[in-house]
């Protein structure tokens, strides 16, 4: 991937997506797939804001059960299929387990009865050429049997478990990184840290973005005749340059701790915690409600913990408050060593649009189902959409909703959506399994079948182009100092061929180097010097991007040493 700015402003795009989180990147892949000339830009890097803070899970909608909300099930199944069949380097089956109380809603007999009809609404969910993503029917636990999945959950009432199968990404940045490259690949032009300062307006009609390129300074426009506001938490932010006030989206932050502890070795598991919030006018909210913990990487991820926010989009940061209580609420279900606020590694915080707050726990009630706003309709202002959305999984389907929109805004008859027929960058692969073989076999000494595993889990088959140069393209393949699995050439790889500019977003999104926490000064300063290397750094610079990123990492609530 190549930024060329100059190729922004020499055209007039079909469409121009504003914001590259997962929701913008598979816009731009659909829309270039389909015949559309495509611009695609984010004020930051790919995927670093919403999109960032995942749990890493696809789910594929049990809990609508609950309001058997058939339709919403269905859908998150045939994605939750999808992203295991276009990604499956990136997408992998995730087993679950939730503990089941007494023999009313919460029971076995009630879950043995949502299970089968989940078995039943999902009946296509395995019609994929891979065996290794298939999903295995639910079935209820015996309480020995959840209690030896649950080692450290509190016992108390637990008379068996409910067990099913979802899906997780082993890396939601490069998910979305690859839905970027599968962009360009079919002819989009994508460029992080562009900010859409204000849009170009004739008479009743955008024609386009007035832009600012965050790394040179340089104003220029961008020209099209769609614009597409995907800015998630800025969605509101970018539309209020027009000159009036705007309330599409209220906005709520999701929070999610990395623990560096495996709570939990074979699955996830929903467990029911409780919770206390501060009422306004004095007083606690207090009650119960299910958290999930999920293993990753030798950690465990748990979430989410939601909060009303009005503040700036800008000023998100992590408080010890925060963390504090959020950390309480974890203890109230977990009966072993109490989880620590020094044993947490890096914290996810990120934004999510609600619908208001529950009166009586003082809970936020989040926006159930996304919207696309037309404002030739809303605003009498033709030539752009801006769409919310609220979950991950879905992603790729409402963008295939949005661009069926802007073909008919285009007055062009509608194309048939192509991607969910193909695979994104790296997943050209029949069985994830013969891939992962075959690259364990590699002699490599820096390689072990670890090293391998998480290779062609981020890569897919572009991992052999990692293995081929080194720190400077032409030194040997070797483990960066101070790392035990990050690879010198992935660095080098970042910059040259993935659109990189900062030791940040290389850290955090496009290695697996700061994904689970700080990976320490060692590889910090090796990474740092390889990225000084190729983009001619002086030390003064090399220096400052080091101490951004301590300072990003402070900033989430993460003490670094």
């Amino acid at each position: 991937m190549k930024r060329d700015i100059s190729e922004l402003s020499s055209e007039t795009f079909d469409i121009l997506i504003v914001g590259a989180g997962i929701y913008g990147a598979t816009a731009a892949w659909d829309a270039a797939t389909r015949g559309l000339s495509v611009a695609v830009i984010d004020q930051g890097d790919f995927g670093w804001a919403t999109s960032a803070n995942s749990l890493k899970t696809v789910h594929g909608g049990l809990r609508y059960l609950q309001q058997l909300d058939v339709i919403r099930m269905r859908e998150s199944i045939r994605e939750r299929r999808l992203l295991l069949q276009m990604a499956p380097h990136l997408v992998h089956p995730l087993s679950c387990v939730m503990p089941t109380y007494g023999h009313l809603m919460k029971g076995p007999e009630i879950m043995r009865i949502g299970l089968l009809l989940n078995d039943i609404i999902s009946y296509d969910r395995n019609h994929l050429s891979d065996p290794q993503k298939f999903i295995p029917m639910g079935k209820v636990l015996t309480r020995t049997e959840a209690l030896r999945l649950l080692p450290g959950v509190k016992p108390d009432g637990i008379n068996g478990g409910a067990f099913w199968t979802d899906a997780q990404m082993f890396n939601s940045d490069r998910l979305v990184l690859a839905f970027i490259q599968s962009a360009e690949s079919a002819g989009a032009q994508a460029a992080n840290y562009v900010r859409a300062v204000k849009f170009i307006k004739n008479k009743d009609r955008i024609q386009g973005v007035q832009a600012k390129d965050l790394i040179t300074g340089n104003m220029f426009e961008i020209r099209s005749r769609i614009v597409v506001n995907m800015a998630g938490g800025w969605t509101d932010t970018l539309l209020q340059t027009l000159g009036k006030p705007s309330s599409r989206i209220r906005l709520s932050t999701a929070m999610n701790l990395i623990i560096n502890r495996p709570l939990l070795s074979e699955c996830a598991a929903g467990i029911r915690a409780r919770f206390e919030y501060p009422r306004p006018n004095g007083g606690v909210y207090k009650g119960y409600r299910v958290l999930f913990m999920s293993p990753w990487r030798n950690h465990t991820m748990v979430g989410t913990y939601h909060r009303p926010y009005d503040g700036n989009p800008d000023d998100l940061h992590v408080t010890d408050d925060e963390i504090a209580c959020f950390l309480k609420e974890i203890n109230s279900a977990w009966s072993g060593d109490p989880i620590r606020q020094e044993e947490i590694t890096f914290v996810h915080k990120g934004f999510l649009p609600m619908d208001g707050i529950q009166p009586k726990t003082g809970d936020v009630i989040l926006t159930k189902h996304y919207k696309i706003y037309d404002h030739a309709e809303e605003d009498q202002l033709d030539g752009m959409l801006s769409v919310v959305g609220v979950k991950y999984t879905t992603a790729r389907d409402v963008s295939e909703k949005v661009i069926n929109r802007v073909f008919t805004k285009l007055n062009r008859k509608p194309i048939p959506n192509r991607i969910r027929y193909l695979r994104v960058f790296g997943g050209d692969m029949k069985r994830f399994e013969d891939i992962l073989s075959i690259a364990q076999s590699n002699p490599l000494q820096a390689c072990n079948d670890y090293v391998m595993s998480r290779l062609v889990k981020n890569y897919g088959t572009n991992y052999r182009k990692l293995l081929q140069k080194g720190a400077a393209g032409s030194e040997p393949v070797n483990l960066l100092p101070g790392s035990t699995d990050v690879l010198n050439s992935e660095i080098f790889h970042a910059v040259t061929d993935e659109m990189v500019h900062y030791l940040t977003d290389l850290v955090l999104r496009r290695t697996d180097m700061g994904s689970a926490g700080y990976p320490g000064n060692e590889a910090v300063e090796a990474a740092a010097t390889i990225m000084a290397n190729a983009l001619g750094w002086k030390d003064v610079q090399k220096e400052e991007e080091i101490r951004k990123l301590r300072q990003y990492y402070q900033r989430m609530g993460v003490t670094v040493v």
